[in-house]
């Protein structure tokens, strides 16, 4: 059985004083810490990621309480897409009841960007059928669209999770904490909704806010599965596997769609505001 957590500096700094008498000797690359208690390995990175291997849930229930980590329901907000040039943006936004974190915790439930795609595709219709949620997808062309309004990043994220803590706070009848990776000064996230018809502004800002309460993790992983069935619809249009991300091999196919099929063939699939665009000359024909 296997838990990982992603954690801050000063929480780190708490686990290996927890776990100093315990320590086992690392001499494993990007392992900063290690120890064995009650036959459960506790690893530490580099990243600041906590790795639990073993009959890990005694212990996982001592560490939250040396953190401060208590179990209570909440909704959580992530999104996914935001650093690929191809594909859509997503936010997902999820309600766990105190009484489903252990059950989601026992599936593996953890954040999206430590899971393989093949984990993710096994694990998400599982949690969905668990808890409620609300998914935006942002496709390619309305997001250029934005874009060509003003909209920066961060205002277009704070819109849609906006849009999505409203959709879930409607199905949930409690009133819970609502947990958001913080990306921005709550005080410009909300002056970007400044316009907006209803603001949900009873949010708790974090950073690594998977780490504060599993329903973030759980969004972050139905969120990149919806932007991975998009992704594998759109390379389906093109006619080749779209690559992630917007490095040297996002620039390659850029260049080929672009030579083959035009302009026109990424308004669809590419968001073109990205450097790539301006850096390999992309300009819309004559």
């Amino acid at each position: 059985m296997n838990y990982s957590l992603s954690l801050t500096i000063n929480q780190r700094e708490l686990i290996e004083e927890m776990y100093l008498a315990y320590q086992l000797e690392a001499k494993i690359k990007n392992v900063v810490f290690r120890a064995l208690k009650d036959d459960v390995t506790i690893t530490l990175y580099t990243n600041n990621n906590l790795f639990l291997e073993g009959p890990y849930k005694n212990e996982l229930k001592r560490i939250k309480e040396r953190l401060g980590l208590r179990d209570f329901s909440a909704i959580g907000s992530d999104e996914v897409g935001t650093g690929d040039l191809f594909g859509p943006i997503v936010v997902c936004s999820t309600f766990v009841p105190k009484e489903m974190i252990e059950t989601l915790e026992d599936l593996g439930v953890k954040d999206s960007k430590t899971m393989t795609d093949k984990k993710i595709i096994e694990l998400a219709p599982k949690i969905t059928k668990l808890i409620q949620h609300s998914v935006l997808i942002l496709k390619p062309e309305k997001y250029n669209a934005m874009t060509r309004k003003g909209y920066n990043m961060n205002k277009i994220k704070a819109f849609l999770h906006n849009q999505a803590i409203l959709l879930t706070t409607e199905k949930v009848e409690e009133d819970v904490p609502v947990i958001l990776d913080q990306f921005c000064e709550p005080r410009i996230y909300y002056d970007y909704l400044k316009d907006e018809n209803k603001i949900y502004d009873k949010i708790s800002f974090y950073t690594k806010a998977e780490s504060v309460h599993i329903a973030v993790a759980a969004a972050s992983i139905i969120a990149r599965y919806a932007f991975l069935a998009k992704m594998q619809q759109f390379s389906r249009t093109i006619g080749f596997k779209l690559a992630f991300g917007a490095g040297e091999i996002v620039d390659k196919q850029l260049m080929r769609i672009y030579r083959n099929k035009g302009y026109d063939a990424l308004r669809p699939i590419a968001k073109l505001n990205f450097k790539n665009i301006k850096k390999n000359n992309i300009v819309p024909h004559l």
